[in-house]
């Protein structure tokens, strides 16, 4: 294998999109460069008027057309992307996908590629619930596994789920633990945050004393944020310095904005639009609500707690699994609809005690962290088997 390690990331959505799984991929894309590999990614572009190549903080980024915008869509893209990559396959050691979707299989189908080796992210479907079991791996996403030369196993219950379903475990390798960014929360830094963002968008303007409660999600159905409107209303309306700020776009923006105008809120609550950098916005924070069980917590939540910006976490078995004993303090029942505003309401009565909540459950994952996937345990395998 050639020793420049050049790695292609294939992934369905990559910056400017900023959620939770593009950040996460984001700066999985920058451990590897700082692993030593020369890396690209190729992505689908989702708009004509995007150019076909950009460079992205040092990374070249391809955008593939006929993006799949719907099922009828998908193969005409994997048709695009499986002619583009045979068009470059030697230009690269080792292909990366961040899924085991039509990506990973069009990689697989592509001759030119034979000799490449094939990394397979694998993250174990939401359980939800606490007490829901493991779902079995499709039979389509195992058959594309076993032709892989690696798994990359997002965390302890995918690989388990993996070793499960009988997979070899010299090919199954656990990805570091994302503790996110470390953000700057001193006094002077939120204060320069605050006024930074509302020099840029008059929507975010907020007073010192104003408390900012942030949702960073999507505006999707899967984020519940129709529900978290219809259930922090009447909160929201009696408490006057309270700002709430509802992060990101999707195809829900105008039935979130009717469901704001029916609780008369619609200019209380700020829908600023997407963010191709939230640091400010989490130095502003004093809160951040993650409504939709399991969504936010692939690099969203491990900022929040890096940066002790104070959460309530809409209760999953992967929100305890990373706020370990602090899970009681910080989650609530989203089946049950009082639940959050219980919390709400304590927070804003008692907000110090939630800060030390997520400050205890920060310096528990770093207690627990596990190792950092090294170059050798990367790369030294697959140059091994090419």
């Amino acid at each position: 294998m050639n020793l420049r390690r050049r790695v292609l990331v294939i992934a369905r959505h990559f910056w400017p999109a900023t959620n939770d799984d593009t950040l996460r991929l984001y700066h999985w894309v920058q451990h590897l460069r700082g692993m030593g590999a020369e890396v690209q990614v190729a992505t689908p572009r989702w708009h004509n008027r995007w150019p076909r190549q950009i460079v992205c903080d040092g990374v070249l980024v391809h955008r593939i057309d006929y993006p799949p915008t719907h099922s009828l869509r998908m193969g005409r893209y994997a048709r695009q992307l499986g002619n583009w990559l045979a068009q470059v396959a030697e230009e690269y050691d080792a292909v990366y996908c961040d899924t085991i979707e039509l990506e990973a299989a069009a990689v697989l189908n592509t001759p030119q590629l034979a000799q490449v080796p094939l990394m397979l992210r694998y993250a174990a479907p939401m359980a939800g619930s606490v007490t829901s079991s493991p779902a079995s791996i499709p039979a389509k996403t195992l058959a594309l596994c076993r032709r892989a030369k690696m798994l990359l196993a997002a965390d302890a219950r995918s690989q388990q789920q993996l070793l499960s379903a009988g997979l070899p475990r010299r090919l199954i390798v656990r990805m570091p633990q994302v503790h996110g960014c470390c953000y700057d929360r001193r006094p002077e830094a939120r204060r320069r945050a605050r006024q930074l963002l509302s020099e840029i968008n008059h929507d975010l303007f907020a007073r010192g004393h104003d408390r900012v409660v942030v949702c960073p999600g999507e505006l999707t159905r899967e984020w519940h944020v129709i529900e978290l409107i219809h259930e922090l209303a009447p909160l929201i309306e009696s408490y006057r310095a309270l700002r709430v700020w509802v992060l990101g776009d999707g195809r829900q923006r105008g039935p979130i904005y009717e469901a704001l105008r029916h609780e008369g809120l619609h200019r209380v609550v700020a829908m600023p639009g997407l963010f191709t950098d939230l640091e400010e916005i989490f130095q502003a924070a004093d809160l951040c609500i993650f409504p939709a069980p399991g969504l936010g917590l692939g690099w969203l939540l491990p900022t929040c707690i890096a940066s002790g910006v104070p959460v309530l976490v809409s209760d999953s078995l992967e929100a305890r699994q990373q706020l370990g004993t602090e899970a009681d303090q910080l989650t609530y029942a989203a089946e049950q609809p009082l639940h959050l505003r219980q919390r709400f309401e304590q927070w804003l009565r008692h907000p110090t005690q939630v800060s030390a909540s997520v400050d205890r459950a920060r310096q528990q994952s770093l207690r627990d962290e596990t190792p950092c996937l090294g170059v050798d345990q990367l790369f030294h395998p697959l140059e091994a088997s090419a």
